[in-house]
């Protein structure tokens, strides 16, 4: 992706449909970057926040991933600043790889509860052998059933940070509803009082 060096205001530069950002690391001075929203968004889908890429910026070409991203709140398509740390061969990146859920769907037609406790984990790994995200399966999971960062499987040369024994997912019973008798209706009203009867007049 080619990237140029930022001369123009926050304001014109996001006019200009690009975004603004910086280029750092070890062995590299910090720049204020701009880039096409555009390309970095299929590059944000592809890489995320874990692999590397590179980067044109002049005539050099810089491997790179995105160590922050900031986007709009109201529109998540629309990024507001980028940062890019720049690696050398054999450094060690550590970041938090997301949780891929399969099944999720199935288990929960079973009538189960699925709680999600953590939804990612901390790895550490060299530059250039990231993952976007890893998968987990809980297709077969039942009620009381839990996932921890010890079920999960990782390929190799990912170094996993977090503890062992943390839980990440959790399968609980779906309760029943609770039926709600309503209650019987009193009826305030009161019986219609009879017209008294006129007697009838004694004959004499």
């Amino acid at each position: 992706m080619k990237v140029e060096k930022r001369t123009e205001s926050l304001q014109v530069v996001r006019k200009m449909k690009k975004v603004p950002g910086v280029l750092f690391g070890r062995s590299i001075t910090p720049v204020s970057i701009q880039m096409d929203e555009l390309e970095l968004l299929e590059i944000y889908k592809t890489n995320g926040l874990t692999q590397t890429f590179t980067v044109t910026l002049g005539k050099t070409n810089h491997p790179v991933y995105i160590k922050h991203i900031q986007k709009d709140i109201i529109n998540r398509n629309h990024i507001l600043n980028v940062e890019l740390l720049k690696v050398e061969k054999g450094d060690m990146i550590s970041a938090k790889v997301p949780l891929h859920v399969i099944g999720r769907d199935l288990v929960e037609k079973a009538g189960f509860i699925v709680q999600i406790i953590n939804a990612d984990i901390e790895v550490e790994y060299e530059a250039g052998s990231g993952i976007t995200r890893v998968d987990v399966d809980i297709s077969n999971l039942k009620a009381r059933d839990a996932v921890h960062v010890r079920d999960v499987k990782f390929p190799e040369g990912i170094k996993v940070l977090d503890e062992p024994d943390q839980m990440l997912i959790h399968i609980t019973e779906q309760r029943a509803a609770e039926v709600v008798e309503e209650p019987a209706v009193v009826t305030t009203e009161q019986p219609a009082a009879e017209e008294p009867k006129a007697k009838a007049k004694e004959e004499k």
